[in-house]
């Protein structure tokens, strides 16, 4: 298995986006159905999808792991995710 980048449900959900995919059925019970011809793709809406996850997810989206590194770099990124180790930054408390 390739070493997987750490990302949220929402960045994977916009990244199929831009490979095509469209929402087929809205969040329900924290997942998002996004389909594109036959395939169709279940992302949890969660803020780190685990390795196992995310490479469920591309292989039933037909999406390599290279096309979707591609696809990630162009979507919008949450600022307060790394997205090397998935730890959430702290936001400084004003005084």
């Amino acid at each position: 298995m390739v070493p997987l980048v750490a990302v949220s449900g929402a960045e994977c959900i916009e990244a199929l986006r831009l490979a095509g995919f469209r929402l087929h059925v809205a969040a329900a019970e924290g997942r998002v159905t996004l389909a594109s011809g036959v395939r169709v793709v279940s992302v949890p809406d969660v803020a780190m999808l685990t390795p196992t996850e995310l490479y469920a997810i591309l292989r039933d989206a037909g999406v390599t792991y290279s096309t979707f590194l591609d696809l990630l770099s162009e979507t919008p990124t949450d600022p307060d995710v790394s997205r090397t180790t998935g730890i959430r930054r702290r936001v400084a408390e004003s005084a």
